[in-house]
């Protein structure tokens, strides 16, 4: 099941590509779950895990939003499921996850999903459309 993740993970910039979005980021680096945790642990909450599972639906909302040039929560419900995720966040804009971050933690929905206590996990991702402008979906956990 992880091999087939990461095929699919690994494919999905060129499936993206050719269906006509400039770019996919996913992202699960180190430094992503520094200013996402980093964000919760001074708000006195436990640090969060990147999520396979979060982080490819992450990626294809992100990736549809970039497709269609369209900030929306479109599909949320069959995001959520029994393992799927308790709230989401998305954006458009900012250049890099700090940004985005920053842009969620000073809207009052959006600060309140990244500041659930009992969340565990999370998939963060961003995909540019081709206007160039930047996508971004946060999906978290418990």
């Amino acid at each position: 099941m992880l091999m087939k993740l990461r095929i699919v993970l690994g494919m999905l910039p060129v499936l993206l590509a050719l269906a006509g979005c400039g770019s996919l980021s996913v992202l699960g680096t180190p430094e992503t779950a520094t200013t996402l945790n980093g964000f919760r642990s001074a708000n006195g909450l436990a640090e969060l895990r990147a999520d396979p599972s979060l982080t490819v639906m992450a990626s294809s909302h992100a990736a549809d939003m970039a497709r269609r040039d369209n900030l929306n929560h479109d599909g949320f419900q069959e995001r959520r499921g029994p393992r799927g995720a308790r709230a989401e966040n998305v954006a458009y804009g900012c250049k890099d996850t700090p940004c985005v971050i920053t842009q969620w933690s000073n809207s009052p929905g959006h600060r309140k999903n990244m500041l659930i206590p009992s969340l565990t996990r999370y998939g963060l991702a961003s995909a540019t459309s081709s206007s160039g402008k930047k996508y971004w979906a946060l999906l978290v956990g418990e």
